[in-house]
């Protein structure tokens, strides 16, 4: 006959896991309730990958009433959930950068995918997810 002890529910079982674990575990779920208010607040954010050309509409500052419209060839792109950014290689009075913005920033208030492929003229897709090789490499490209 199997043992007719009472267990105790689980509810009330300690918990075992080291206080790293722990905190770890409730860190998750307050940066997902953070990308969820996030996502709400920010604008829709397309489909893109390296090599796109992209066109961006950023607040300078919170005060600022119209916003800065920043066009670029993506690098790269950071997918870290409210931490998520994208790399663009745009031109600022004739002088190439490298500027990095974060996608669920109040400060974006638009994201528009200008041209798919743009680094291959729309030909092929690009086969590196980071192209930090144009910067070395110099490349003089008009953003549609």
């Amino acid at each position: 006959a199997p043992c007719a002890r009472a267990r105790r529910p689980l509810a009330s079982a300690p918990d075992w896991r080291s206080p790293r674990r722990r905190a770890s575990a409730i860190l998750q779920t307050l940066k997902n309730e953070a990308l969820d208010e996030r996502r709400a607040a920010s604008p829709e954010i397309p489909a893109f990958s390296a090599g796109d050309a992209l066109q961006m509409e950023i607040l300078v500052d919170m005060d600022a009433k119209k916003p800065q419209k920043v066009r670029g060839l993506v690098i790269g792109r950071s997918n870290r959930g409210v931490d998520s950014s994208v790399t663009l290689f745009c031109k600022v009075a004739g002088t190439p950068m490298r500027r990095k913005i974060p996608l669920y920033s109040p400060f974006v208030k638009s994201i528009t995918v200008l041209q798919k492929m743009f680094l291959t003229k729309g030909k092929k897709r690009v086969r590196r997810a980071k192209l930090n090789y144009l910067i070395d490499q110099g490349k003089n490209f008009r953003v549609p």
